[in-house]
């Protein structure tokens, strides 16, 4: 059986993991499977070197991504026709994907079964109480390609125009045959009365136990030893936000903490001593040193702090999609969390309060949090990609039949 997989094309690493873990996990040793990534030109070398095959095809090479860095409708034009290629060329029984939004004119149009990778930003539940109407989705954060163009490009008049059959394909992008939530059901919870329930299955966590290079391990032992006896506390944006958080870093720095961190700001070299940054690191190594964690409440990010027991805050981005989860952590006991700047005017005493709530061993429900990683244990331990695939074939059947 030939799949074809398709991550989000501006979407970095976090919508490409989840879908090089299902093929390490399930497939990469299946003989019957033969799994094809569409990956950029960069990426092909790197997943060529893990041993996954990719479509054997020029895609966002350094040429393409300059004519369409920064005009998202070329940029859509672009992956649409790059798609129908790879399907071209692949001819896959199956595609799984990862916010890959025009997906359905290659699946659905064709008949194709797609398992699609879903979060909460798509079903939320959150009472309507703690939303933002100002917040928007992550994917709609930014101002260049990286950061958002195809996520909205079916509600701008510049966006490619659709007859009207690949319309009703494209508005039917959150509706697919099954969806793979990366998490667990206490956490990403399904809303009361949602549709096709049984077509959600929850697989825990879909990420990599990285851990550090020879010469990042002797890094950090270096500056650990430098900082013994201190706090460290660990503080990421994750790979693409950039909510600024250097008043955090000084005053952690100020407070006799050490801190580790991906952001790079100009107070990382005034307190070089005290601060570690590296702009890729090893999130469980990471995690699993640190006192203290406090991150933006990505997708993958969240759960680390938990399978790690370790104390975490979550940091407001106006992203509704990671303000959901944040607020259930809060919810549940096993984070705090503090507002961003421009929703609470009083953020910074609601920080504050938390880090005194984290310093007097107030802040976790360490119970909760052992419950939540027994969850995440059970949950990947009883996920089943064959029931996944089977489930999706069987429903594409009932649908053809109608």
């Amino acid at each position: 059986m030939n799949i074809l997989s398709l991550p989000y094309f501006a979407g970095g690493i976090s919508h490409l993991i989840p879908l090089y873990v299902l093929h390490h996990k399930y497939f990469k040793n299946n003989a019957g499977i033969n799994n094809q990534f569409l990956v950029n030109n960069n990426l092909q070398n790197l997943l060529k070197m893990q041993g996954v095959d990719c479509v054997s095809m020029d895609y966002f090479s350094n040429d393409d991504l300059q004519l369409t860095s920064n005009d998202y409708v070329k940029a859509a034009a672009y992956v649409l026709e790059k798609q129908q290629e790879a399907y071209e060329k692949v001819r896959p029984a199956l595609i799984i994907e990862d916010t890959a939004f025009s997906s359905p004119l290659i699946a659905e149009k064709n008949n194709i079964p797609r398992v699609s990778i879903q979060r909460t930003g798509i079903f939320r539940s959150i009472d309507e109480r703690y939303r933002n109407s100002g917040h928007v989705h992550s994917l709609q954060k930014g101002d260049n390609i990286a950061r958002a163009s195809f996520a909205s490009t079916s509600n701008n008049s510049e966006a490619p125009s659709f007859n009207d059959s690949d319309t009703h394909y494209l508005q039917q992008y959150t509706k697919p045959k099954v969806k793979i939530i990366p998490g667990i059901p206490t956490i990403e919870r399904l809303p009361d009365g949602i549709e096709d329930r049984e077509s959600y299955f929850y697989s825990g966590p879909l990420l990599i136990k990285d851990k550090p290079s020879k010469n990042l391990s002797g890094r950090l032992d270096e500056f650990l030893n430098a900082n013994k006896g201190k706090r460290v506390v660990f503080i990421t944006t994750g790979t693409v936000d950039r909510t600024p958080i250097e008043n955090f870093i000084e005053f952690f720095v100020k407070r006799n903490y050490a801190v580790i961190t991906t952001c790079n700001y100009a107070i990382n070299e005034k307190y070089a001593q005290e601060v570690f940054y590296n702009k890729i690191l090893p999130l469980h190594s990471i995690c699993s040193i640190s006192d203290l964690v406090i991150h933006q409440c990505g997708s993958g990010m969240y759960h680390y702090p938990i399978m790690n027991n370790v104390p975490s805050l979550t940091i407001g981005t106006q992203c509704y999609d990671r303000e959901d989860i944040a607020q259930r952590l809060q919810e549940l006991g096993v984070s705090g969390h503090i507002p961003h700047p421009d929703d609470d005017p009083d953020y910074w005493n609601v920080f504050l309060e938390m880090v005194n709530r984290f310093e007097n061993n107030t802040l976790t429900d360490f119970d909760m949090m052992n419950q939540l990683r027994i969850e995440i244990d059970e949950t990947a331990a009883n996920f089943r990609m064959e029931k996944v695939i089977q489930y999706a074939f069987a429903q594409n059947r009932v649908a053809i039949a109608r």
